[in-house]
């Protein structure tokens, strides 16, 4: 399976820098055998758009969407409204969302629904707090979150879901998570995989870490089984940065 790096700038860079990132990271050399994407604030979605032209690396993702098609939800997105801007992926549920903005499972559900149904691809963020973690029901969690996210989700639909674990006490704040601990809660998502949609589903869904990521460490996740890729925040804001953080993901 193709690894896959999605750029996730979080709320940085109005259209004039997006544009410019956009720009300046389309000169770096990328592997041959790696997906990457860049998740964008809604403002800079026709920015980083006008900036990549036809080209499809690296391809355009979104923050957030909202559920419904249209309707009187002042100041949401839709999924149909991503669509007009190329977007082929779409985060859902990021951690900060869950807990700055109110976000529950059942809304995460809903928007990840919503945007397999409009084709595109939802990048579900599952993890655990620190609280969590220290009381010994950090794969509890991760198992929860994963179990309501898939309620209303086709493996095979024609938007496949992709799933990034993100402990929440590693997110910004430089305490990457050990790839063993990774690796085993990758192993609990799919493990709901298995037990919802079959065994045939462990291998062919996408599941990435997200923490903390940097090029110092990037190929330490890449090299643990089960990891199929990661969300990078910080490190993408630089866009040489992130070319390197891509390079190390899967060395020549």
């Amino acid at each position: 399976m193709r690894k896959l790096i999605i750029a996730n700038w979080k709320m940085h860079y109005g259209p004039v820098k997006a544009g410019a990132w956009v720009r300046a990271f389309r000169r770096e050399r990328l592997p041959k055998d790696l997906d990457v994407a860049i998740a964008v604030p809604a403002v800079s979605l026709a920015a980083a758009r006008a900036s990549l032209g036809r080209a499809t690396i690296p391809a355009l993702g979104a923050q957030n969407a909202f559920w419904e098609s249209q309707g009187a939800y002042t100041g949401e997105i839709s999924p149909a409204m991503l669509l007009e801007f190329g977007v082929t992926m779409c985060l859902a549920g990021h951690s900060e969302r869950r807990s700055q903005l109110g976000e529950t499972d059942e809304m995460v559900a809903k928007k990840a629904a919503a945007l397999q149904k409009a084709g595109i691809a939802p990048v579900i963020c599952v993890g655990e707090t620190d609280a969590e973690r220290k009381k010994g029901a950090a794969l509890k969690a991760v198992r929860s979150q994963t179990l309501a996210a898939i309620k209303n989700l086709k493996p095979d639909g024609q938007a496949q879901p992709v799933f990034a674990y993100e402990p929440v006490w590693a997110i910004g704040t430089g305490r990457a998570c050990h790839p063993e601990d990774a690796k085993a809660a990758h192993e609990a998502i799919r493990g709901v995989f298995v037990k919802t949609w079959g065994a045939k589903w462990t291998h062919e869904i996408r599941v990435l870490y997200g923490g903390s990521v940097d090029a110092r460490n990037i190929t330490d996740y890449m090299t643990t089984t089960g990891i199929d890729g990661a969300l990078v925040g910080g490190s993408s804001l630089d866009p040489r940065g992130f070319g390197l953080l891509c390079r190390a993901a899967v060395p020549a």
